[in-house]
């Protein structure tokens, strides 16, 4: 090999190195990113549900037959707004459902084991009443 082409192969390397080292550290913050979305997500949802858990919000239908389904139905529409607004279309519509049920199970369990009363509850129940409570009246 001459020292030409030891310099270029160097070279070569470096810079594929380097480039693959943006793209490593790209990919980082883009999960990173991802990652407060769904944070941002599942608290809404831990908001709604402790509201529903907690303070009796009266938003999840009681049956097949319930009367004021329609009533809900619009409600759901206005919430689930209120958070595209807020996050965009950043999660796929299954992992939407996903981080939902994630949501009712952690603040299921949370009322079962500390009630309504936990700091938890408390700021998740802020965020509903700040954030998504107002877009019910619109």
């Amino acid at each position: 090999m001459t020292l030409f082409a030891a310099r270029l192969s160097r070279l070569s390397l470096h810079a594929a190195l380097l480039a693959a080292s943006v793209l490593i550290g790209t990919a980082q913050i883009r999960a990173d990113e991802n990652d407060a979305v769904e944070t941002e997500y599942l608290d809404y949802h831990r908001g709604i549900y402790a509201a529903v858990m907690c303070e009796g919000a009266g938003l999840e239908q009681k049956g097949v037959g319930d009367p004021n389904a329609q009533q809900l139905t619009a409600a759901h529409e206005k919430l689930a707004q209120a958070i595209s607004a807020s996050i965009g279309d950043e999660i796929s519509a299954g992992r939407r459902l996903e981080l939902i049920e994630q949501a009712k199970t952690e603040i299921r369990d949370l009322k079962k084991q500390k009630g309504c009363d936990d700091p938890e509850i408390k700021r998740v129940l802020d965020i509903y009443h700040t954030e998504l409570e107002p877009a019910l009246a619109q």
